[in-house]
């Protein structure tokens, strides 16, 4: 994949509970919540993440992702989390 060209999305999230789990844990379990052909390039620390979601071709397009990664969301292991932005 060429990292210029391929459309991609990204997500950030926020602990907006200090009693979640940190952002390293929670940013693979929303990984392993998405589909295992999009390329994801996460970067996490205590209170937040940002991850990079890469895709190709028609089937999906920037709305498709975002609103896959907002059902995710919904997820009760991702209780005291917020996506940001």
């Amino acid at each position: 994949m060429n990292d210029r060209h391929d459309p991609q999305v990204v997500v950030t999230a926020v602990r907006h509970d200090p009693g979640a789990a940190p952002g390293q844990t929670t940013v693979i379990r929303v990984l392993s919540m998405l589909p295992a052909h999009w390329v994801c390039a996460p970067v996490a620390d205590q209170d937040g993440f940002e991850l990079h979601v890469r895709f190709q071709g028609a089937a999906e397009d920037a709305e498709a992702v975002s609103a896959h990664v907002a059902r995710v969301f919904q997820d009760p292991a991702l209780r005291g989390w917020r996506r940001a932005g």
